[in-house]
């Protein structure tokens, strides 16, 4: 029968897999606003992401750089971290589950990683709900009935994400605080 370190360790591995799963498809989807406009009668639609897929299958980076709006880098850049610190949370988490000598520290590190990884999160998750709707002055004039500007899916899995990570983080935190507390090896 396993302890109750490590059935905390076990929930907090799958929810941290979990998170990775969310993270990856919020980041590598173009669904995270979609612009749709209905002028007499005719509708368009169109969404968008914060991954520049468009830059990498015509080899234009240099380009999206130069000319990328301040917060769609901040948007990626940040995402970009979380999906790396995310990943790198895993090995430690992992490495707490199969190896007992060195439990204590890699659920201390895991721990640690996915609290950051939570903090970059809501830190997307706020700045993006704030700011989706900065450029939609460039598209239509002001005032103009049929524009409708709204969060796509992209950002509700990443509320998503920031929840399973949330969770992720508390309970490696409740596992860290019973062997710290308990001061005693968990096999």
């Amino acid at each position: 029968m396993p302890s109750q370190v490590m059935k905390l360790l076990i929930g907090a591995n799958i929810c941290a897999v979990v998170t990775m799963i969310f993270i990856c498809i919020s980041l590598f989807t173009q669904e995270w606003v979609t612009v749709s406009v209905s002028v007499l009668g005719i509708g368009v639609s169109d969404s968008a992401g914060i991954f520049p897929w468009g830059c990498i299958s015509s080899n234009t980076c240099d380009a999206f750089w130069n000319n990328a709006d301040g917060w769609d880098i901040m948007f990626f850049i940040v995402m970009l971290l979380a999906w790396i610190f995310q990943f790198c949370a895993l090995i430690p988490a992992v490495m707490a589950l199969f190896i007992p000598r060195f439990r204590r520290r890699c659920t201390h590190n895991f721990s640690a990683a996915q609290i950051l990884v939570t903090l970059l999160l809501v830190v997307v998750l706020i700045t993006y709900g704030i700011e989706y709707d900065r450029n939609t002055a460039n598209l239509l004039p002001s005032g103009t009935a049929g524009l409708n500007v709204s969060l796509g899916s992209s950002y509700w899995l990443l509320l998503v994400a920031t929840i399973f990570s949330l969770v992720t983080a508390s309970i490696s935190g409740s596992a860290s605080k019973k062997m710290l507390h308990h001061d005693c090896e968990y096999y």
